[in-house]
């Protein structure tokens, strides 16, 4: 159980931290593109709009994150949709990577956190079981 927790609790506070990311300024996600290799399109509102979502939807993330490990026995199936969802989004991170030619850097440790975040839940959530049963 405590494996399961510490993995929820990692899990929360890597999406809540994309909070902080939604009132920096523009320059800043211009800067760090650029080291990263990546051109970052112009300043236009519709893409401050959906860069800005985008960080509030995984700060969201973060907030399931937070409920799921406050008492996972409590979201079993939950749990589920956790350890998948991160599996999967850690698919199409590596799908689009691939497609859109991005340096692999930019892509591949997000790639390689979420599926080990996944999978550690899915290994932690059946261990939690079989101790709650026993």
């Amino acid at each position: 159980m405590k494996g399961l927790k510490i993995t929820l609790w990692v899990c929360a506070i890597f999406f809540l931290l994309s909070f902080i990311c939604i009132p920096l300024p523009w320059q800043t996600f211009t800067t760090w593109s650029n080291q990263l290799g990546v051109q970052i399109p112009t300043a236009e509102p519709w893409t401050l709009f959906w860069v800005r979502m985008l960080f509030a939807t995984y700060g969201m993330i973060g907030v399931f994150f937070v409920i799921l490990a406050r008492n996972p026995l409590k979201y079993g199936e939950m749990l589920l949709l956790a350890a998948y969802g991160l599996l999967l989004l850690g698919v199409f991170l590596l799908i689009g990577g691939i497609h859109y030619s991005l340096p692999f850097i930019t892509y591949i440790v997000k790639v390689i956190i979420f599926f080990i975040l996944g999978a550690l839940i899915l290994l932690f959530r059946k261990e939690a079981i079989q101790e709650n049963n026993a």
